[in-house]
């Protein structure tokens, strides 16, 4: 179940909450920890949709490095 471990990685490095997660995958927030704790498997719609979330507040994220940490 190393899925868990990526998810609570890559949701650390984008500094989201699991809330913030759930709310772009459209899961509940109790779901992404049920995920992160390794206590299910997600089923491959929400791994897709957890997957497109996270990508969206990546590239969102980028974009604000890139504006903001200009001199």
């Amino acid at each position: 179940m190393a899925g868990q471990w990526l998810l609570f990685d890559l949701r650390r490095e984008l500094r989201l909450t699991q809330e913030d997660v759930g709310r772009a995958a459209g899961l509940a927030q109790i779901r992404i920890s049920q995920l992160e704790r390794g206590l299910d498997e997600p089923t491959p719609e929400e791994r897709n949709r957890i997957l497109q979330g996270l990508i969206r507040r990546a590239a969102v994220r980028g974009l604000e490095i890139l504006i903001l940490d200009r001199d």
